[in-house]
């Protein structure tokens, strides 16, 4: 009798014991699971088109061309600290193959500070991933008021939103940054001048309605490498400011999205206003297509109007688009640019 009491109670530790083992190794394997970094990424393909349209009887030919091919980690190394790295080695004329770089720390209430190569924060369409947008191309005014040199710098940011009712929330986002080029540091960043840039605004959300409202601002210095990169003879230093607003309209059947910027460059004595703006509007339907038709200026010198269509909303994996620039030909715009048909095929994975 003894025997098989003391043989249950064997039986019984055992089997305690090996539940505890099992309970930790799936402890374990959660925790693994939960820290296990994330890959995704897109891929751009597009075929581009010239067409003459400002009288000089010179159009690039046209061809196909991978426009971006980018892989991305991302995850967790505890609760408070996750990291993303960004890479595209389609182009490392474009400042090297290395997009985004970042560590970023959970500081509570909806908010997150980054260290690292980020995006600069300066309005809406500069903020937004290229792949949610409706267009092929960023307007001009984004590309050359509402950044630096590039997208992209090393620093800090600031980022996050805080709730002010059901519905409302007020969104912060901004940046401190070594200068205006990315995967630059220190001296070698042309410019010993830091960069700020910020975003603040408002956004309401219920179902399938969403608004937006912001404005920006943005300071500091940029060094031009003027037409010959190499030469260092016809570089020059530019200080700017800027002042922008944006507004952001998501319906169930139409999305529209408008920008204006302005603000000042000093190179040496010399004083220059600059403005830009651009307004896009996109038809919705149940099956993911729509037609899209948006008008963006830059100064006295450039002028677009942007038509076309598309295929997937922004969030979905396979979207198409097909753009054509009205670039030629505008008023107070003697020369004028080419027009240009785009027909681009987008996957993100």
């Amino acid at each position: 009798m003894k025997k098989i009491i003391f043989l249950l109670l064997f039986t019984s530790t055992i089997q305690a014991c090996l539940s505890q083992d099992t309970a930790r190794a799936d402890s374990v394997k959660k925790k693994a699971q939960k820290y296990k970094p994330e890959i995704s990424g897109m891929l751009q393909v597009h075929y581009l088109e010239e067409f003459n349209t400002n009288g000089d009887t010179i159009d690039d030919p046209g061809g196909f061309r991978i426009l971006r091919a980018r892989l991305i980690a991302k995850g967790k190394i505890n609760k408070f600290t996750s990291y993303e790295l960004m890479v595209d080695p389609r182009a490392p004329e474009q400042g090297g193959i290395l997009r985004d770089a970042f560590i970023e720390f959970d500081l509570g209430k909806n908010q997150a500070l980054r260290v690292g190569q980020q995006k600069t924060q300066f309005g809406y369409e500069n903020s937004e991933s290229i792949t949610k947008l409706f267009v092929v191309n960023r307007a001009e005014v984004s590309d050359n008021l509402s950044r630096g040199m590039n997208l992209r710098d090393i620093g800090l940011g600031l980022l996050g939103d805080l709730k002010l009712g059901k519905n409302i929330r007020l969104e912060n986002a901004f940046t401190f940054t070594n200068g205006s080029r990315m995967n630059v540091a220190g001296p070698w960043d042309f410019s010993n001048t830091k960069n700020g840039f910020g975003r603040t605004g408002m956004r309401y959300k219920k179902k399938d309605f969403m608004f937006r409202f912001g404005t920006s601002a943005g300071m500091g210095g940029m060094k031009d490498l003027g037409d010959d990169p190499i030469d260092p003879s016809d570089d020059f230093f530019i200080k700017f400011n800027r002042l922008g607003a944006d507004i952001e309209i998501d319906h169930k059947w139409f999305f529209t999205a408008s920008e204006f910027v302005m603000g000042t460059d000093l190179v040496s004595d010399t004083l220059s206003d600059r403005i830009g703006y651009y307004t896009t509007l996109v038809g919705k339907t149940p099956w993911k297509v729509g037609p899209l038709a948006r008008f963006d200026a830059l100064d006295d010198e450039f002028k677009r109007v942007t038509a076309g269509a598309y295929y997937g909303l922004p969030k979905d994996k396979l979207r198409f688009h097909i753009n054509y620039e009205f670039r030629g030909n505008i008023k107070d715009i003697p020369r004028g640019h080419d027009d240009r048909l785009y027909i681009q095929l987008q996957v993100v994975f």
